[in-house]
């Protein structure tokens, strides 16, 4: 027989050039895609080994102010030199937290674009292999920080109970979990968790016997999500310092240099079940505003999400669609929308759609999605509860059921 893609005898020659070209453009093109997100990800982890070199300069600021002070104000105040110290000391834990961070994606099993290199000269050449960071970037960084405390510790217990609580008493009092899903004859009900974070809420729903899937687009969330889900094994494994790189708003320097101890809760300790929890990384409108994601959701929970759209519309209209008819999106935040003030920071044209409550809700009911609850409630978000600071949010707690048809 003839040996397969060639023409048989008679026939037209093959028109092999035109598919080849095609499948050329295709794989350059899926290439260049790849290329771009290994840049990404080796910027971020350029942030993450420049965090203490960043950190420090910070202190050496103070220090640098403190030097300029009159004598005798230095000798008043001459408790700084201290802190000062403690600070620095501070800014090494949390580097330590960081370098066993990136050293779990540095094995041969990791994949190729999410391995981390090795420095030149090892650890002893980070400072050497310093580049200076954008301090967008270095920021983002000190985010990861703040957000480990609020998903992670017990001292932001009562922050995860404003927000997360609400979700969760709502999804449990309108979703069904069976106890013996074979003998019962019925699954568990799926979860969507868009804008997962560091993953806390994901993990509470899936303890809660929901099949629950995160979805994260920032691969400074991803990275130390994945992290902390599978490489964190006992409560208080790591002590960071989130509060460390401010001065301000602190009724103390004890305060300020405390230790917050994480996970309060390993993941190995919250009894999921297999296969109740999983993680998805990408765009929230390319991956879940696909056909075969159409209908496969029982209820999708947004907490502090649905105001990083450039397009809030675009957002109902895929959490409408993932819905199962009967299903319930929950919903608890602001409208602080991410990329109203993106001109400010960013070169290009950011779309950004900006709307009031009143909208979000009339858009929702015109998408299939009927509210049946609508509560103002009042919620934290990534605070220091000892500072002299606080913002309070007046978060919306929306309840939808997507329609029947």
């Amino acid at each position: 027989p003839p040996s397969p893609g060639m023409p048989l005898p008679g026939s037209a020659p093959a028109l092999a050039a035109p598919r080849d070209a095609e499948a050329a453009r295709v794989a350059s093109a899926k290439a260049a895609e790849e290329a771009m997100e290994r840049a990404a990800f080796l910027k971020i982890v350029r942030a993450i080994r420049g965090y203490a070199f960043d950190a420090a300069d910070e202190v050496r600021r103070w220090e640098h102010n403190f030097a300029r002070l009159p004598v005798e104000h230095q000798h008043l105040l001459r408790h700084h030199k201290q802190k000062h110290l403690d600070a620095y000391t501070c800014i090494e834990r949390n580097a330590n937290f960081f370098k066993e961070l990136l050293r779990s994606f540095s094995g041969d099993e990791v994949p190729d674009h999410l391995r981390v290199p090795e420095l030149d000269g090892g650890e002893d050449g980070e400072n050497k292999n310093h580049r200076s960071v954008p301090p967008s970037d270095a920021e983002k960084v000190r985010y990861i920080l703040k957000n480990l405390s609020r998903d992670w510790s017990a001292e932001a217990s009562e922050e995860r109970a404003q927000s997360h609580g609400p979700i969760l008493a709502e999804l449990e009092e309108r979703l069904y979990v069976p106890k013996d899903a074979m003998k019962e004859g019925r699954y568990p009900p799926r979860v969507l968790v868009p804008g997962a974070g560091l993953g806390r809420l994901v993990l509470e729903c899936a303890a809660r016997g929901f099949e629950t899937e995160g979805n994260e687009y920032s691969y400074y969330m991803l990275l130390t999500s994945s992290f902390v889900l599978n490489q964190c094994q006992t409560a208080g494994q790591f002590e960071i310092h989130p509060w460390i790189h401010s001065n301000n708003n602190h009724t103390s320097d004890s305060n300020q240099t405390r230790a917050v101890p994480i996970p309060d809760l390993p993941a190995s300790d919250a009894d999921v079940k297999p296969g109740n929890m999983s993680m998805c990384a990408g765009d929230f409108c390319e991956v879940y505003g696909a056909p075969e994601q159409k209908k496969q959701w029982d209820a999708i929970a947004t907490c502090f999400f649905i105001d990083t759209a450039h397009n809030v519309v675009e957002y109902l209209q895929i959490i409408a669609d993932c819905l199962k008819p009967g299903g319930i999106w929950v919903n608890f935040g602001p409208l602080l929308f991410h990329w109203a003030d993106a001109s400010s920071y960013l070169q290009g044209d950011e779309l950004s759609l900006e709307m009031s409550l009143a909208d979000i809700e009339k858009v929702a009911e015109s998408v299939g999605l009927d509210i049946v609850k609508r509560e103002m409630r009042d919620s934290l978000y990534t605070a220091d509860k000892k500072s002299m600071c606080q913002t309070v949010y007046r978060c919306a707690l929306l309840v939808a059921v997507r329609r029947e048809k």
